[in-house]
């Protein structure tokens, strides 16, 4: 009971935490277009339904969008999350930018936050521990980049999100294929492909894994892949729901989504290892490298120990196929081997995807499949060696508190966490800030050491600075005026060039003026003007 209470509390201490955290973050670069696109779509969803109206003037709009060079690469993703926390902008008749920013950033993190939930629950049923389950839950909530960008980051924590949910109903449809189970998994899948596209290998793999068994059983064969090929329509269903770019003229428009995916997406630079290189340069180690220096050091170790326990009992049962006749001994060893299979689906991509920039962002929903291990290695050692289960708990409740404390002291700047690489040398070889979340800061602190009424700047970073602007009051936006940096009051460096453009301070006429400094690293410098 005690223990039970406990992890209520933690439950509790979590959610309070977002909700009393999610106003402090800025606004990535790709958010406000997404948002700007999810709202014409919902307008055009909105005439149909209500006016029935299918041929309006919003559809015009997205055709035209369609046609567009630049635009057309944004205005074809699937957009449930856009299209969901638009009908909650409408509903709740939000009519300021900081409103509707402020409302995706929470509905993002209570998306995260329920997955937790789900992690929990899915660690429970594989390890049957509450301890070890609600670690779990803790590794993930403090790792200082998973958590900030759990509030911002609507594509790639959404996709981690909706990617636990659907483990969990995959670990219930793999053992049940009744109805509950078969509505739930669909619905998560459908959700979590429409999230990102590379979500079709949850589904393609849960379902290999059922008919290896029926073919290995010979036993409801029918029965089931008469499930399988409902769930399949329902999880089609859900993705076309949420994707109204597919609603007219979809051969056409689904082929070139096909053409798209396989081509780099835009060209971007990155500072690696003290080189400014572009995303379509980057070596085969880039991200390898990018998650061995942003979360916790027994992360890695206790994850890599867990990797190799199941890829040992993975081939030992290999070598005595002949004898038993089945690949995994238990359902447990079954999931095992599907969470092992999943893992290694991100190293295949990357043989295709070579384009590769931000970090490891992109491939953060294979956190959990991390933790996974985790929990599996400290499984073992309970059984094993208890003295030294001891030892491994106590060290990871160190470690959690010393992240822990230093995201405390380090808000709203967490996406800056590097752990063992020396911090005086980050600025000079890895990006601290490749998502311009610190132009948020720099503009609150101009706006509140200058009192004019209008304030001239201008940004030299990747990073949209009128975008970012979108999330403060009305008022502050009003006092602001975006110039070309030459005829800028101020000017914001985030230290990530543009492709093509290296631009020198004229120090003639500008001087230092601010520098955010997180951890001893350089974050952003503000100049400003000589004299006004």
């Amino acid at each position: 009971l005690k223990t039970l209470i406990l992890i209520y509390l933690i439950f509790i201490i979590l959610l309070i935490t977002g909700l009393k955290s999610f106003k402090d973050f800025g606004i990535y670069g790709d958010e406000p277009i997404h948002r700007w696109i999810g709202s014409i779509y919902y307008l055009h969803i909105k005439e149909i339904i209500f006016n029935f109206n299918f041929n309006n003037e919003f559809l015009d709009q997205i055709n035209n969008l369609y046609k567009d060079e630049y635009l057309k690469l944004w205005v074809q993703y699937p957009i449930f999350f856009d299209l969901f926390t638009e009908f909650l902008v409408d509903i709740f008749n939000i009519k300021t930018s900081k409103g509707i920013f402020e409302l995706r950033h929470i509905t993002n993190f209570i998306i995260f936050y329920i997955s937790l939930v789900f992690l929990f629950k899915l660690l429970k049923k594989r390890f049957g521990s509450n301890v070890l389950s609600i670690l779990g839950v803790l590794l993930v909530f403090l790792s200082p980049r998973i958590f900030s960008e759990s509030f911002y980051n609507s594509k790639d924590i959404l996709f981690l999100s909706l990617s636990v949910i659907n483990l969990y109903y995959s670990y219930k449809f793999i053992n049940s294929q009744n109805k509950k189970n078969l509505i739930f998994y669909s619905l998560s899948a459908g959700l979590l492909i429409n999230s990102r596209v590379m979500g079709l290998f949850f589904p393609i793999l849960t379902f290999s894994f059922i008919i290896f068994e029926i073919l290995e059983s010979k036993y409801f064969l029918r029965d089931k892949l008469i499930k399988i090929f409902i769930s399949f329509i329902i999880i089609f269903f859900i993705v076309f729901l949420f994707w109204p770019f597919m609603w007219t003229n979809t051969v056409d428009k689904f082929l070139f989504y096909l053409n798209f995916v396989q081509q780099n997406l835009g060209v971007f630079t990155n500072t690696y290892f003290g080189e400014t290189i572009l995303s379509t340069q980057t070596p085969w180690h880039f991200r390898f490298i990018w998650i061995s220096i942003t979360i916790p050091i027994l992360v890695i170790l206790f994850s890599m120990l867990g990797f190799i326990k199941i890829f040992i009992t993975l081939i030992k049962n290999i070598s005595n196929l002949e004898k038993t006749n089945k690949l995994w001994l238990s359902k447990f060893e079954r999931f095992d081997f599907f969470i092992f299979i999943l893992f290694f689906f991100p190293l295949l991509s990357l043989l295709k995807f070579t384009n590769s920039f931000d970090g490891w962002r992109h491939y953060y929903y294979i956190y959990p499949l991390l933790i996974y291990f985790n929990i599996l290695f400290l499984k073992n050692l309970k059984i094993s060696n208890k003295n030294l289960y001891k030892l491994c708990i106590f060290l990871i409740t160190v470690n959690l508190s010393l992240v822990g404390d230093w995201m405390i002291k380090n808000h709203p700047h967490q996406y800056t966490y590097f752990n063992f690489i020396k911090r005086n040398i980050i600025k000079k070889n890895f990006n601290v800030d490749y998502m311009g979340l610190s132009l948020n800061h720099a503009l609150n602190h101009i706006l509140l050491n200058d009192e004019r009424d209008k304030i001239s700047v201008s940004s030299l970073g990747e990073t949209s600075i009128e975008g970012s602007s979108l999330i403060l009051t009305n008022d502050d936006q009003e006092r602001l005026k975006f110039v070309n940096y030459k005829d800028a009051d101020y000017i914001i460096n985030t230290f990530r060039p543009r492709v093509g453009k290296k631009i020198l301070i004229d120090t003639n006429n500008f001087s230092k003026y601010y520098d955010l400094i997180i951890d001893n690293n350089l974050v952003n410098r503000i100049y400003k003007r000589k004299e006004f």
